[in-house]
């Protein structure tokens, strides 16, 4: 078993790199969140530098990785530029790494390149204090570019795999440790993405759709989801591997999706249900915004009115 410090970077009033809505402190905590989670199931002992959206400074952070006496330091981060189409994967080791450091910092460097999601941008040295202040062998991994449209897209349609390879890298060079079960299986597919948005905070992820069902975990202000499915007002994801459930309420979807049917075209009703009236048909293969979900239909706007259409009828 291994000591490993996940290190989310930025957080509270350092908001990282930006574009539009998003935040680089929101994915950085998701991703950090999931990976612990994840080297948490095969065998390994995890630390975090932050478990929610609060600012930490950067020497406090390598004090909480050399308190530990970590065997590894992962810092996670999203790139930015001010030319957007930069683009790609890359990690980050201190100037003087040593051969452990960069062997690991290249295994996990190996690993997400070999899903081919993003450009590699390969192995770079910089003089970053979290690097510097640390005693284990570290690294500052960046997760494609905030800054890039496309980046981003690969980044939530990947996010499991990511994680995933992530793992796999790390114990590459640092060795499973204990007993080490299979990973989840990854979610399932056609999941809309939605925006955690509230006014005061983290959203709760919950253990079952109601307020009364206990809190695993929390999301913050400005993360993104995938959302697979709807209960009452409550809006099923995949949290660390399980299923968790969170308020539609605070949720806001700006996904898009393709009209898919077998018979010509597809019905808008005004309810979400088989028996409301139809407000008017879709041609197969349009593409649609959805804005809402309330179990198997989807909200969308479509020649200047806004109704409900089948979920089984369009692919996202």
């Amino acid at each position: 078993m291994a000591t490993i410090v996940i290190d989310a970077g930025h957080g509270g009033s350092d908001w990282g790199i930006t574009r539009d809505n998003r935040m680089e402190k929101a994915d950085a905590l998701g991703f950090a969140m999931a990976l612990g989670g994840e080297l948490q199931r095969r065998g390994h002992r995890v630390i975090y530098t932050r478990e929610s959206d609060v600012f930490i400074p950067l020497n406090e952070r390598a004090r909480i990785s050399n308190n530990a006496r970590a065997d590894l330091f992962v810092s996670i981060h999203r790139n930015g530029h001010t030319t957007a189409t930069a683009n790609g994967f890359e990690n980050i080791v201190r100037p003087n790494a040593s051969p452990r450091e960069i062997a690991c910092a290249t295994s996990v460097l190996n690993r997400v390149n070999a899903l081919g999601v993003f450009t590699n941008r390969g192995l770079k040295t910089g003089n970053f204090v979290v690097l510097n202040a640390t005693n284990a062998p570290a690294m500052l991994v960046e997760y494609g570019f905030l800054s890039n449209v496309s980046d981003n897209q690969r980044y939530d349609q990947n996010f499991r795999r990511l994680v995933t390879a992530t793992a796999d890298g790390i114990e590459d060079c640092l060795g499973g440790g204990g007993t080490v079960p299979p990973p989840p299986p990854p979610p399932p597919s056609g999941g809309l993405q939605g925006t955690i948005s509230t006014t005061s905070g983290n959203l709760n992820v919950r253990s079952a759709p109601n307020t009364g069902a206990s809190i695993i975990g929390s999301l913050p202000n400005g993360a993104t989801i995938n959302i697979l499915g709807e209960q009452n007002g409550w809006l099923r994801i995949n949290f660390q591997g399980r299923d968790g459930w969170v308020s539609g309420g605070f949720v806001r979807i700006g996904d898009t999706g393709t009209v898919a049917t077998t018979g010509g075209n597809l019905n808008m009703r005004a309810s979400p249900n088989t028996t409301s009236a139809v407000l008017v048909t879709i041609p197969n293969g349009t593409r649609i915004p959805i804005t809402g979900i309330s179990g198997n239909f989807l909200q969308t706007f479509f020649a200047g009115r806004t109704g409900w259409v089948s979920r089984d009828f369009v692919r996202v």
